[in-house]
C-alpha cells in the first residue's frame, strides 16, 4: 500500500488584514497629502504617469508599473499631466519580514501579475465600498468568499513579485528568523561595514545592498547599537586610522584618503572630535608612548 506524506504549509507571505482597495485619480497639477502609516501600501498605475516621494525619495512611475511603500515611510503623489493618472492602491497588514525586500522597489508588471490585480479590483466590486469617511467597509450582501479571494490573490501577486525582484538580487538577499531579526540584520550590516572599512560607503548604498528603506535601516540600528549607521562607520574608521597613525608613516592625507573620506578636513574634524586631538597630535603621543615603553622594557 502506498505511504501518503503530509507536508504543513509554510507560508511565506500571509496577509492578516485589509484596510483600503481603491483607486486615486490624477489630473493636471495634483499633490496629496503626506502621509505615514503602519501597513503596507502597494501602488499600480494603471493609466497614465505620476510621481511618488517615499521619504524625500522621488519615484517616477508610469502606466504598468507597481511599487511597495513599507509601514513608517512618509509618502505623497504627485501629478504634472495634462491627461488623467490613475492609480490602484491596496493597503493591507503583513508581519512577514521578507515582503520589506519589494520596499522602494518599483517593476514592471508582467500579463500574469496584471490578470491578479484585475481580480483583485473584480472581487473588491462585489465584497467592499468605500463610504463616505473614505473607508473599506463591506457590502451588504457581499460575494460568497469574497475577501479570502482578495488575499489569496493579493498574497499569489506578491510571491511572483518577490521571485521576480530575487532572481535579479540572488546573491544579496538575505533572510532572517523572525525571532532575531532586528539583531541579526544589524549583525550583518556592522559585519558589511567592517569587512569595507576603507570604502566609501553611504546610506543609500546600504539600504539598496540589503534592500531595506532608509527609514527602517536608520531606526533599527539607532536601536540596537544607540548610535547612527554613518557615526557607527566613522567610528570603525577612526579606530583604522589609529592603527595607520601608529604602524605606518603614511601622512594624514593618504590615510584620508585609504579610508574613504571626501575631504582630509573632514577626516581630522572627525578624528578630533571621537579622539579629543588631531590626527598629528594622536600619532606624536603615540610614538612617545611608544619610546617610553621601549626604554622601560630596556631598564627591567
Amino acid at each position: 500500500m502506498k505511504t501518503y506524506l503530509r507536508h504543513r504549509t509554510l507560508n511565506v507571505i500571509d496577509v492578516k488584514e485589509l484596510i483600503a482597495l481603491e483607486y486615486l485619480d490624477f489630473e493636471g497639477k495634483y499633490k496629496n497629502y503626506v502621509e505615514s502609516h503602519n501597513f503596507y501600501e502597494l501602488c499600480y498605475v494603471e493609466q497614465g504617469e505620476i510621481m511618488l516621494d517615499i521619504d524625500g525619495e522621488r519615484c517616477p512611475l508610469k502606466t504598468g508599473e507597481i511599487i511597495m511603500i513599507q509601514p513608517g515611510c512618509r509618502h505623497s503623489y504627485s501629478s504634472n499631466q495634462g491627461n488623467l493618472s490613475r492609480v490602484f492602491v491596496i493597503c493591507f497588514e503583513c508581519t512577514s519580514h521578507t515582503l520589506r525586500l519589494l520596499s522602494g522597489v518599483s517593476l514592471a508588471t508582467t500579463p500574469d501579475e496584471v490578470y491578479c490585480i484585475k481580480k483583485i479590483i473584480g472581487e473588491c466590486k462585489t465584497t467592499f465600498k468605500m463610504n463616505d469617511r473614505d473607508q473599506l467597509e463591506s457590502l451588504a450582501s457581499p460575494a460568497f468568499g469574497g475577501q479570502q479571494a482578495i488575499i489569496l490573490q493579493l498574497e499569489y501577486l506578491l510571491i511572483g513579485l518577490l521571485r521576480r525582484h530575487l532572481s535579479e538580487k540572488r546573491s544579496d538577499v538575505v533572510f532572517l528568523s523572525r525571532e532575531k531579526f532586528y539583531p541579526d540584520l544589524v549583525d550583518i550590516i556592522t559585519g558589511y561595514l567592517r569587512d569595507n572599512v576603507r570604502q566609501r560607503i553611504s546610506l543609500k548604498d546600504v539600504c539598496e545592498r540589503f534592500n531595506y528603506s532608509r527609514s527602517f535601516i536608520c531606526k533599527i540600528f539607532k536601536e540596537q547599537t544607540g548610535k547612527s549607521l554613518i557615526s557607527y562607520f566613522n567610528r570603525l574608521k577612526i579606530d583604522e586610522a589609529k592603527k595607520l597613525l601608529c604602524d605606518t608613516d603614511m601622512t594624514v592625507i593618504s590615510i584620508s584618503e585609504l579610508l574613504g573620506f571626501s575631504e582630509a578636513k573632514y577626516f581630522g574634524v572627525t578624528f578630533k572630535k571621537q579622539e579629543g586631538v588631531s590626527p598629528q597630535a594622536y600619532r606624536a603621543a603615540s610614538r612617545i608612548d611608544a619610546k617610553t615603553n621601549e626604554r622601560n622594557g630596556e631598564e627591567e
